[in-house]
Formats: structure tokens, C-alpha cells, sequence
């Protein structure tokens, strides 16, 4: 036989091979022939093999559709995002707007309280004693709406009581000096001072040095750090008054109730006060140098770590008084009641050096 020529019975057997394996094919009918796969055919491959890649790198049929989609995909996203991105840029124009708006009330509210502020000073110097209490309350609307201008009403309202009440008054014909009606501009600035918060004083006290307030009424008002040295507070009533730390150097509180006042720390050095009444006071560390508190009612007063430095003490009430670390040497006690004096660290502190400020003479310490 010739080379390369199959023989007639391995033919028939070869191609009745190819039938049997076409006929195993599953969904297939007989009769019918596969379709051949789309795409380029691969090298060594037969024509008509199920199996073919038609997702190839670099084919643009199967990579249409993926990129069309994407395209979609951006678009539903930026539809989306649309608007958040109106509501985050309506609300920063809003901030802005209203950023504005407040820095211009705050410029229009400090005009207002300046304009406020000079007709009340304007007021203040009118003949009428009602227009100028009704400026004095003005001044202390001023002080609430605006804390920062408390320091310069202080010092109006303090300029005011010390141009006001610094004569000594007519001699009082009554039987009970503390009846002495106070003018009621003066009260009312006296009010206004002692209702206002300390926390925005700054350094500016208030100074009323060298007044004449014989009979006034400061029940419970906060005069912590005013300076009252030389102020005549004769048959007052400053019950509960606060005044730690308070420059009360040459006053005269002769009769005057300071009932459960607070003391604490104020400087008290050749201050008045027979027949003062003090009973549960907070006189602690406070400089009690040479004051004169003869016939005073101390009964529960706190005078720990107080200086009573050549103090008058005599006749006084000491019921039940503290003097734990007291520094009580040279004290007038012709009782002799008193416990030995005990200067501590504590209590042997500095005194002002800086003079008491001359203050007129009043005539308080007249008739003492």
C-alpha cells in the first residue's frame, strides 16, 4: 500500500467515530449542526470546538457594555451628590450672613449703650432729684446689658454719692438718728452699687472716701474692696453687708448694726465703733489697730487671726467670741477676760504703707 493514503475501512471507522461523538452531545438533535463559535479561531485549534475565549484583552466587544455602564454609574452618583453639595453651600453662605449680621448688632447694641450711657450723664446733672435717681437706674440697666461698662459706672455713680454727700448734714432733732431720711438719689445710688456683681469691677473700686451717710440703709449690699476710709456710716444699718477686704481706716460706725456682716480682711485701724452691734460678724484677719470698739456688741463674732493692736475693747460683749491666733497686744481690757496674746505668722502680716488719703474733715470723729 502507498504511503499516506488510509485505507477504505479505517476512513469509514474514523468518521463513524466523529458520528458517535456528535450524536453524545447533550440538547442536541439529530441531524442538526453546532454553529461555530464567533471569534477568530486560535491556532491549533479545531473549527468547531465548544470551548473558545471571546473575552480576549483588548476586544472591544465584550468591554462596550462594562464602559457603558461605568458612564451610568457616574452619572446616578453625581445626580446624588448634587444636592448635598447645594445644602453645604447654602449652609456656609448662611453662616457668613449670619457672622455678619451679629458683628453688625454688636457694633449697633455698643452705639446704642454709648448714647444710653451720655444722656443718663446728662440726666445726672439735672435740678430735678427724680430725673437724676431715674438716670441712676439707668446707669444700672447700662451695667447689666453691658458688664463691660461697669467699671466706668462705678466710678460715675461713686464721683456722684461724693459730690452729693460729702457736707455734713443739719444737726438731727429727732430722738433716733438713724431715722434720718437719706435723699433718694443717693439711696438709689447706694443700691445700685450694692447690687452689682464684683466679677466685673475690674480695678476700679468703689470710693467713697470722707461720705456722709449717718442713717443709711445698706442691708445686705456688696461693698467688698470699697474704699469707705473716713465715711461717717454712724446708726446705719449694714446687716449681712459684705465688706472683706474694705478700706475702712477712720470710719464711724458708732451704733451701727453689722449683724452677721463680713469683715473678713477688711482694715479697720482707728475705725469707730462703740456701740456697735457685731455680733456674728466675720471680723477674721481683719487690722483692728487702734479702733475703738467700747460698749460694741461681739457676742459670736469671728476675730480669728485679727490684729487688735492697742484696741478699745473695753465694756464690750465678747460672749462666745473667737480670737484663735488673735494678736491682742496692748488691747484696752481693764477687764482683764481677755486670753494671753498669741501673735502667729498668720496674723503678723504687712500693713499698708502707702498713707490713709487725706479726707475733709467731717466732724466725725468730734463728740467720739
Amino acid at each position: 500500500m502507498t504511503r499516506g493514503i488510509p485505507r477504505a475501512g479505517a476512513r469509514s471507522r474514523q468518521l463513524r467515530r466523529i458520528a458517535e461523538r456528535r450524536a453524545a452531545q447533550p440538547g442536541r438533535q439529530a441531524g442538526q449542526r453546532p454553529a461555530a463559535p464567533l471569534g477568530a479561531r486560535r491556532p491549533g485549534h479545531r473549527r468547531g470546538a465548544p470551548e473558545r475565549n471571546t473575552t480576549r484583552a483588548g476586544s472591544g466587544t465584550a468591554d462596550a457594555p462594562a464602559e457603558g455602564g461605568g458612564r451610568g454609574q457616574r452619572a446616578v452618583f453625581v445626580a446624588m451628590m448634587l444636592p448635598g453639595v447645594a445644602a453645604l453651600a447654602t449652609l456656609a453662605f448662611t453662616w457668613v450672613s449670619v457672622s455678619q449680621v451679629s458683628e453688625e448688632l454688636t457694633i449697633s447694641e455698643q452705639g446704642q449703650i454709648a448714647d444710653r450711657y451720655d444722656k443718663a450723664m446728662e440726666r445726672l446733672d439735672d435740678g430735678s432729684a427724680n430725673i437724676r435717681r431715674g438716670a441712676i437706674f439707668s446707669l444700672q440697666g447700662i451695667m447689666e446689658d453691658s458688664p463691660r461698662q461697669q467699671p466706668a459706672v462705678i466710678y460715675a455713680l461713686s464721683e456722684y454719692i461724693r459730690t452729693h454727700a460729702t457736707e455734713k448734714p443739719a444737726k438731727n432733732t429727732s430722738k433716733n438718728p438713724s431715722k434720718t431720711e437719706k435723699a433718694p438719689d443717693i439711696q438709689a445710688a447706694l443700691s445700685v452699687l450694692g447690687q452689682r456683681d464684683p466679677a466685673h469691677d475690674g480695678d476700679r473700686p468703689i470710693d467713697l472716701r470722707g461720705v456722709q451717710l449717718a442713717g443709711v440703709d445698706l442691708h445686705g449690699a456688696d461693698l467688698s474692696r470699697a474704699n469707705l476710709a473716713g465715711a461717717v456710716l454712724s446708726q446705719g444699718n449694714l446687716e449681712d453687708t459684705h465688706l472683706s477686704g474694705a478700706d475702712l481706716r477712720g470710719a464711724s460706725l458708732r451704733g451701727t448694726v453689722l449683724t452677721r456682716a463680713d469683715l473678713a480682711g477688711a482694715n479697720l485701724g482707728r475705725a469707730v465703733l462703740d456701740d456697735a452691734v457685731l455680733t456674728e460678724a466675720n471680723l477674721s484677719h481683719a487690722f483692728l489697730d487702734s479702733a475703738r470698739l467700747k460698749s460694741a456688741d461681739l457676742a459670736g463674732a469671728d476675730l480669728s487671726d485679727a490684729r487688735l493692736h492697742k484696741t478699745d475693747l473695753r465694756e464690750a460683749d465678747l460672749t462666745d467670741v473667737k480670737l484663735d491666733g488673735a494678736d491682742l497686744t496692748g488691747a484696752h481690757r481693764p477687764e482683764a477676760d481677755l486670753p494671753t496674746a498669741s501673735p502667729t505668722p498668720t496674723v503678723l502680716r504687712q500693713l499698708p504703707t502707702e498713707p490713709a488719703q487725706r479726707v475733709p474733715n467731717t466732724g466725725a470723729a468730734q463728740g467720739r
